[in-house]
């Protein structure tokens, strides 16, 4: 083979691998309501219908975009007004086009929503003769991601599709503020999740959550009644990861998580139709990163090209693994953890050294997901003068001279609240919580999610009789004199595992059951944390002498030389202990 021809094949190679890499990440559009384009009063016409489809079509390579779901709401007038259905029909048949790769065109489902029910706006008992007439059963059932529907029409039906290695399934499930068969439907729904365990659900309903109840943020919106009713129901399935609705126009944007047994469900709603044009054909564009597990949302006008990009229009938030269990120190979002030390004002993290927060030199760190993103954010606590310096925030007060800085997401709303414990009462200081008593004065606070629900738990680990006292749930005892406190999520179940790290012989105990030891020498501390593999945590011991980084598996990084002090994958709390026990 000559040089000219290895080239070429190199070349192609690399495209080849480089579009295989990029195929991993993919993207499922979602269409609010577009009932307004279809009215055709003034302004608002199906052009921004269109546009929204046309550009979906037009950019489905390069977004790799698998999937469209509409929340409901298609038309505004049910049954009352054939020509809006029209108008729908024409700009929902350009995702069917035939497409390079896809003969079909791009998968897509619909919600019905209350404008699609007539007479009455509100119950199941309305009519959809026209949404089955253009969207029914038979216009779907011989297009291969069809999955099927409830009952004797298409208003609740499933999808079934795959992307990025996983397969998924859309179910969608109709309207029904009045309660009037809500129970039936949601059985449906279990049935489905029971009946494809292995694909990953996602459940549409138009109308699920309210808006944020401060705009420009993604604190957890409220709930709307069939939508929690719906989530009741569902949040035991395991394949249960996503809703997403519309219904809501006001704000327009709304988003949630909850979390059970371990795993959490995050709720996404967009509604742009009291904007100006009726929504001005803004939609969404939700792209899925399996690699560093991360969902990244943005939200698009295509018929005026702009993009919304304050906080609760283009944001990022993790997959599978959440910051309160098995996602921690990860700094740069790549779902694993990162060795850090704080330096007199320096970061350093991994081999790199920033020059962030300086004037600092005397907090000590508190890093923390403060941005709802899934990436740890630099952060500072200073005990003497009980201040939070947060990247991106700012100088917050919080508690008062020798509080322990405890921060952490105590409600499960996917935001941190500053947070202390203060060791001369033992009380505990939570943001939007009163204060109270929890530990003794031989206690650590080891805050964490133990059963699982996304929500922290205040708990502390007491020295004198080695027992984790854990608010609400148990006191269990572990360990012997001397053991650090270690807890984490060792087998990634979304679950914090009680845990002791055992100096005298490197031995980590994890969960009163299982049992790693990784010897080391004299001097190493306990650095938990998900350096090889996204989503679990596994022991690892640093040496302070050496530099040295060695994990289960045997592999050594040199990551530099520190102190306790400024070893940052250890809570202050527990590097506190540590000082304290070796004086």
């Amino acid at each position: 083979m000559n040089i000219r021809n290895l080239i070429g094949t190199l070349a192609l190679t690399l495209n080849v691998c480089l579009a295989q890499a990029q195929q991993k990440t993919f993207t499922i559009a979602v269409l609010p309501d577009t009932q307004m384009y279809t009215e055709e009063e003034g302004e608002r016409n199906r052009t921004l219908f269109e546009s929204q489809t046309r550009w979906i079509v037009d950019n489905y390579r390069k977004e790799n975009i698998v999937y469209v779901v509409h929340v409901g709401d298609i038309v505004n007038r049910g049954d009352d007004r054939p020509e809006q259905w029209k108008n729908a029909f024409r700009a929902l048949s350009i995702l069917e086009q035939p497409l390079p790769g896809k003969p079909e065109g791009i998968p897509y489902g619909l919600a019905v929503g209350n404008h699609e029910q007539t007479p009455s706006q509100w119950a199941v008992t309305g009519k959809t003769e026209w949404f089955n007439h253009y969207f029914g059963v038979g216009h779907f059932e011989r297009r291969s991601y069809y999955g099927g529907h409830y009952g004797n029409d298409n208003d609740s039906h499933y999808d079934l599709f795959s992307a990025g290695g996983m397969d998924f399934i859309a179910i969608y499930i109709e309207y029904d503020a009045m309660d009037e068969n809500i129970d039936a439907l949601n059985d449906w729904a279990v049935n489905l999740c029971k009946q494809y365990p292995s694909r990953k659900a996602i459940i549409v309903s138009h109308g699920i959550i309210h808006y944020n109840p401060v705009e420009g943020t993604n604190a957890n919106a409220p709930w709307l009644k069939q939508g929690e009713r719906i989530y009741d129901r569902l949040k035991t399935c395991p394949n249960v990861f996503m809703m997403l609705c519309g219904h809501v126009g006001d704000n327009g944007e709304g988003y949630r998580e909850d979390g059970y047994a371990g795993r959490t469900i995050k709720t996404f709603l967009s509604d742009y139709q009291s904007r100006p044009l009726g929504g001005g054909s803004l939609m969404r564009l939700m792209t899925f990163d399996p690699e560093n597990d991360l969902i990244k949302v943005r939200t698009i006008a295509p018929y005026l090209d702009t993009e919304e990009t304050d906080a609760d229009s283009k944001f990022v938030k993790p997959w599978k693994y959440e910051t309160t269990a098995a996602r921690i120190y990860d700094f740069d979002n790549d779902g694993k953890s990162e060795f850090a030390l704080f330096k007199g004002g320096i970061w350093q993290i991994g081999t790199e050294k920033q020059n962030r927060l300086l004037g600092y030199g005397k907090a000590v760190a508190v890093p923390a997901d403060y941005h709802a993103d899934g990436k740890a954010a630099l952060a500072v606590y200073r005990p003497q003068t009980s201040e939070f310096c947060i990247e991106g925030k700012g100088v917050i007060q919080w508690g008062q001279a020798g509080d322990i800085p405890v921060p952490a997401d105590y409600n499960g709303d996917g935001l941190i609240e500053l947070a202390t414990w203060r060791p001369a009462d033992q009380t505990w200081h939570i943001q939007g919580q009163k204060p109270f008593r929890h530990g003794t004065k031989k206690s650590i606070p080891v805050p964490a999610d133990y059963d699982g629900d996304s929500r922290v738990e205040p708990a502390v680990y007491r020295t004198d009789n080695h027992t984790f006292y854990i608010s609400e749930i148990a006191n269990l005892p572990l360990g012997q004199a001397g053991d650090i406190p270690v807890p984490a999520d060792y087998n990634g179940d979304g679950k914090i595992e009680i845990a002791v790290y055992r100096p005298v012989s490197g031995e980590w105990i994890i969960g009163r059951q299982d049992t790693v030891v990784l010897g080391g020498t004299p001097g190493d501390i306990p650095v938990p944390g998900a350096y090889e593999e996204a989503g679990k945590v596994r022991p690892a011991v640093y040496n302070m002498q050496t530099g040295l980084l060695r994990l289960e598996s045997g592999k050594k990084l040199q990551m530099g030389k520190g102190t306790v002090e400024q070893v940052v994958n250890l809570s202050f709390p527990i590097r506190q202990y540590i000082l304290d026990s070796r004086k």
